[in-house]
This record gives C-alpha cells, structure tokens and sequence, in this order.
C-alpha cells in the first residue's frame, strides 16, 4: 500500500503523467500530508526564482489546501501570491490567471487586511491583484465583507494615482458590476475617462451600464466554485496523458462557429410568418398586432423587430420584479429610459461585412436617425421640467451616454447630411446647455 510519504515523494517534481493515484492517496490521508504542503509552500516562498526547475510540490499544494479549505495555509499561500510578477509567474505559471482566485476564497481566513494589503502592495503582481478583487467581491455577496467598506476600498483603488495597473482596474470594474453596486458607476465612468480601461478587453462604459443590471443564474458565484484537485489538474496540457487537448480544440472550433454565425445573422433581417406570435411580446399573431402598424421614419431604416433584438442586452424591464435585485426603472422614469434606449440603439455599434459599399452611409443615416428623434425628446424634456445644463440632465438622468457625447455625434452627422436647419437647432441647444 502507498504511503503518504510516498505519494508526496511522487508530486514533489514535475512529470509528465498525471499522479493520479497519488493524489487521490493524499486526499483521502489529508491531515498526515498536510505538513509536507505546508513545508513545500515555505520553500517555495522562501527559494523564490531559485527554487528548482522541475519542483512542483507548491504547485498541488495550493491546490490541495483549496480543496481542503486550509484556513491556516492562506497566510503562507498569500505570502507566496504576493512575489513579484516575474518570481510568481516562474512558481506557479498559469494558475494565476485560473485557478487562483478559487483556492483563495476556499483558504481565506478571515484576515481581510491581508487582502487590502495583497492589492496595495506595489510588487504583488496585477493577475494576482485581481484573484484578490474577485475574492473581495465574493465575500461581500456572501454578506461577509460589509456594503460600505466594499464601497470604501473600490472607491480607493479608483482614485489612487500610483499602485495599481490597468488590468487591476479592468478587473474592479467588472467586479463592481457583478456584484450591482450601481453607485459606484461613477467611479467606472472615472477610469474610463482617465483612460484607465482598455475597451477592447471589456468594451465601453455602456456595455457596464448593461453588465450592471444584468443577472446571470450563477450570479453569486464570481469565485466560489470548490476546488477539485484532480479534475482540474488532468486536463492541463502539462501531462501528456492529457486526452482532453482534442475535445477542447473541438470545443473551441464550435464557439468560434456559434460566433460568426451570430455575426452573420445580425445583419439579416428575421422574417416573421403572418400567422407567428408577434415580436413585440404581446401574445397576439403578428397580423392582429404589429404588422399593420403605421411605418415611422425609424421603421424605415430598422424594424422594430430588429430594434428588439439590437436591444438584447440592454438592461431588463419587467413588471415582476425579483426582491434583492436592481432593475433601470427603480431609478428612472420611462421617458428618460425611452430617450436613452434611442440613443443606445444609435450609438452601439453594429456588425458590418466587407465588400458592402454602402455599410457607412447606412449606418450613418441609422445613428443620424435615432440620435434625431432622441434630441427631439431630450428637448421637450428638459423644456418641460426647466432644465436648464447638460450637467443638470445628466445628475438626473444619464444612463448610458452624457449629453456632451451624444450632442457631438449628431452635429458630426447632421454635417456630413447637410442637414443645416437641424444642425442649428442642435447647435443653438447645446450652447444654451453649457452656459
């Protein structure tokens, strides 16, 4: 029989085939391995870049305490978390970037200035720092880290000017909205406006905006999964007896099919049978609802089918509301809701194809119209309650996009139309709104 020992002596150094039995001899005899992990996280610690090449024992052993919820190894994993981005990507290579945030939420122990500490530490590495985050926006929708010194801490890292990098902020925006912290949106719009957030990685503040009210079924687990040490580790390229390299490849090939036949199918429009349920949610066929509706100009550039589809992502509305969640219209009417969804269906970029000439004039004329018909809204609103600045519309109402934005695109295009009596009514209305 396969002692402890043993088994330790088996993961102490890297192989190529998957120590299964030994690790499945050391779970079942946890508390006798749980000194050789521990030693082999000090060594770790202590050897830094100097530790042996093909030295792996720190490596399971932070897996095994994840999966044993250690709560007294998370001092010496976070000691070893917080080295240097070259010392930690020598020590534990990718799980930084996967596994980490898991093995830190199932160790933690309670001692949350170890965390605070982790992420203001200059030299504890920004993948590092934002496991942290997750684990930080983890405990607080498990009501163990309390609302307002969340809020504390995240408007912080946000206003500080020195010790965190871009992939730290990217990181603490997409936590925020996960965990519904609506006010801190002025906060993501500051690191977006600082140039902060690469938009690329994430995409622009309005897809926060949408990030923020939208709810996932596994909306309470950002990182609190258990570790499973063996069915995670035998899928890792690293062993050779690895057979799950194929279906991966053959899982990524099926997303990559599902996403440009996404793309594809968002340039065409959908037909809709006389006799189906209408689009728009009513319940009626079509032809007893929508289809003999008068045509708007909108209509003409985009159906109001399509609208709704463009409109997917936008932030739910429903008159059955779940308690504990936050919904656009617990803060703000219908009529600034209506104008922002014109400006959202405006300004969100679409997919286009190559080889269609015509794509930038129509996508032009789409935005020119909307933005339009939003100006005409924005108007007779702020008329009608007296209000008087762009700053004083958006301390109310801004949602999405600030009027300065928005403002800015339609005179780009009213110019490019030649559209001179519009372009002055727009033009006279944004200087009355900076005075």
């Amino acid at each position: 029989m396969e002692t402890v020992k043993n088994s330790i002596d088996d993961i102490t150094y890297y192989n190529s085939i998957f120590p299964q039995k030994s690790l499945e001899n050391i779970i079942r005899h946890k508390d006798e391995a749980r000194p050789f992990l521990y030693e082999a996280l000090e060594k770790a610690v202590e050897e830094r870049d100097d530790l042996e090449e093909d030295y792996g024992l720190h490596f399971y052993a932070l897996f095994l305490f994840g999966e044993f919820r250690d709560k007294e190894a998370f001092p010496k994993i976070m000691e070893l978390v917080m080295q240097p981005s070259e010392v930690l990507d020598y020590l534990i290579g990718d799980l930084v970037t996967a596994d980490l945030p898991d093995i830190l939420y199932n160790t933690y122990n309670g001692n949350l200035e170890l965390l605070k500490q982790a992420v203001w530490d200059e030299g504890t590495d920004d993948y590092a720092k934002s496991a942290v985050l997750e684990v930080m926006g983890q405990l607080y929708l498990d009501h163990i880290l309390a609302e307002e010194d969340w809020k504390k801490f995240a408007r912080e890292i946000v206003y500080d000017e020195n010790t965190i990098g871009d992939v730290v902020y990217m990181e603490l925006a997409d936590v925020i909205c996960r965990c519904h912290m609506r006010e801190l949106l002025p906060e993501i719009r500051h690191l977006y406006q600082r140039g902060l957030i690469d938009e690329a990685a994430i995409g622009d503040y309005s897809d926060c905006v949408d990030e923020m009210f939208w709810y996932r079924e596994s909306d309470q687990d950002i990182c609190k999964k258990s570790v499973n040490t063996i069915q995670t580790l035998k899928h890792w390229a690293m062993f050779e007896d690895n057979k799950e390299g194929s279906a991966a490849k053959a899982d990524l090939d099926k997303l990559l099919k599902e996403m440009k036949r996404e793309a594809n199918s968002a340039g065409k429009k959908i037909k809709i049978g006389r006799n189906d349920p209408c689009f728009c949610g009513s319940g009626k066929k079509y032809k007893l609802c929508c289809m003999n509706k008068p045509k708007t100009e909108l209509d003409m550039v985009e159906s109001e089918q399509e609208r709704i589809k463009y409109l997917k992502k936008y932030p739910e509305l429903t008159a059955q509301k779940q308690e504990g969640r936050i919904y656009l219209d617990d803060f703000y009417d219908a009529e600034s809701i209506e104008i922002d969804k014109l400006l959202y269906l405006g300004l969100r970029k679409r997919p286009h194809f190559p080889g269609l000439s015509n794509w930038q004039e129509d996508d032009n004329r789409r935005k020119r119209l909307y933005l339009w018909n939003a100006f005409l809204k924005f108007r007779e609103k702020a008329e009608r309650e007296g209000i008087k600045t762009f700053e004083e519309y958006d301390a109310k109402y801004f949602i999405h996009y600030q009027c300065h934005e928005w403002f800015g695109v339609l005179l780009e295009l009213l110019k490019k139309n030649k559209d001179s009596d519009k372009c002055k009514e727009v033009r006279n209305m944004q200087q009355s709104m900076l005075k």
